[in-house]
């Protein structure tokens, strides 16, 4: 019981959110490099392909449907400021570049898992 009350205190007291950013196909290393940068280190690209109608797209400013989704973590106090660098670096505001938005986490299982998405782990 005691290591549950840990847990919870942890992860109560140091909330995460996930962080995605929707690119281009080829540019998810752009925005892990601008991560990277900014002390995020836990980054997962994976290979999209849209399927919204094309006024959609165009709307969103989206484009072709071959896409970068990449995934990361960050604190849940410092998840604007990440979403405001990854906007600037990676040019948001122009049309086509891309999209980026956070998912708050309510809660991780196990202490280990945690402590790796806030890189808290110790180094080997």
């Amino acid at each position: 019981m005691a290591q549950n009350e840990r847990i919870d205190s942890v992860s109560s007291s140091r909330r995460l959110d996930m962080v995605i950013a929707v690119v281009s196909r080829g540019e998810g290393e752009e925005v892990v490099e601008v991560l990277r940068e900014n002390g995020i280190f836990q980054n997962l690209i994976c290979q999209g392909h849209g399927t919204a109608p094309s006024s959609i797209l165009e709307m969103l400013g989206l484009g072709a449907t071959e896409k970068d989704v990449v995934i990361s973590f960050s604190a849940h106090e410092d998840s604007r400021k990440t979403l405001e660098i990854i906007s600037r670096k990676i040019e948001f505001e122009k049309p086509g570049r891309g999209i980026a938005f956070t998912v708050p986490l309510e809660s991780i299982g196990g202490i280990m898992a945690f402590k790796f998405l806030t890189a808290e782990l110790p180094e080997d």
